[in-house]
């Protein structure tokens, strides 16, 4: 079954839940990005204007979700987020830091995962 854009936002979503993912988790987030075959820039895009503005606020309190979000309200918040214009990139850009302090190596880490996978695709 394809990879839908739904897939998208619950895995990277699992970045801001009240718990550390292990290597095996970025793997499996890593996974579902790659399966996507979604360009880089896209991927990115998603994880900073479509799912960091719904979940970002769990890093902030005291007690967050660590279970998973809710999948209907995670992904109807995406969606609005999806079809947001201009200002809303720009408060996105404004508050990036904020939003995936807590995340932002792990980020790093699948796009590791992410170049590893490609070159090792990539013709010789």
């Amino acid at each position: 079954m394809p990879t839908t854009r739904e897939d998208i936002w619950l895995a990277l979503s699992e970045l801001w839940l009240d718990t550390e993912p292990d290597a095996a988790g970025l793997r499996r987030i890593a996974a579902v990005l790659r399966d996507s075959r979604l360009s880089d820039a896209e991927l990115e895009a998603i994880f900073f204007y479509e799912v960091a503005p719904v979940v970002w606020l769990n890093h902030w309190a005291t007690a967050g979700v660590w279970a998973g979000f809710e999948p209907r309200w995670l992904v109807a918040g995406c969606r609005r987020n999806q079809q947001r214009g201009r200002g809303h990139r720009w408060l996105c850009r404004l508050l990036r830091r904020p939003m995936t302090y807590a995340c932002a190596a792990q980020w790093r880490q699948i796009g590791t995962e992410l170049e590893r996978a490609a070159s090792s695709r990539a013709p010789g």
